[in-house]
């Protein structure tokens, strides 16, 4: 590879160092290596190590063919060990509100929500899965802000999904 100067240089080697000690996390066959910046002994030797556990010329010298396969596999490694990705289910404007009487996806989510917590609360019951805000999941909802302490009035707003979901969570995590 050719560099424009040294910083450049650097950056490079300490990209490769950082992708090598990366993957020796989740791969105990490769070995650890310091972040120095250098192409030194301990760097071309990880190197070497990586090229023959992938079947490729074991040269200690990150030509193209092993830049693309220690990328490759470090992105498949990091894609591997990610934990799930997080979506939202509600408007991500802060002042949304959903009402009773609603007939949308979002209810059985909200509905799921509390027939989980219901489990863990006498005075929450739990609600019938229809994707209609009605009358149980108000009034399971109310209970829930009387819980918290928040006004009982049924609607959710950003402050009672929260504690909603803060309780979904502590009780998932509990019983998993």
């Amino acid at each position: 590879m050719a560099y424009y100067n040294l910083e450049e240089q650097r950056n490079a080697i300490l990209e490769i160092q950082r992708i090598l000690r990366d993957l020796d996390y989740l791969d105990s066959d490769l070995a650890r290596i310091r972040l120095t910046g250098n192409y030194d002994a301990e760097t071309k030797e990880a190197v070497r190590n990586f090229q023959q556990k992938y079947d490729l010329p074991v040269t200690g010298v990150v030509d193209h063919t092993t830049w693309q396969v220690l990328q490759a596999v470090n992105k498949a490694q990091k894609e591997a060990t990610q934990l799930a990705r997080a979506i939202y289910v509600l408007p991500k404007n802060e002042e949304y509100t959903i009402y009773p009487g609603l007939r949308d996806n979002v209810v059985y989510v909200i509905q799921h929500l509390l027939n989980t917590i219901s489990q863990e609360y006498d005075e929450i019951n739990d609600v019938p899965f229809s994707g209609i805000y009605d009358e149980a999941t108000e009034n399971a909802i109310k209970e829930l802000q009387r819980i918290n302490l928040l006004e009982a009035n049924g609607i959710i707003d950003p402050v009672t999904f929260n504690r909603l979901a803060n309780e979904y969570e502590r009780i998932n995590s509990v019983s998993q």
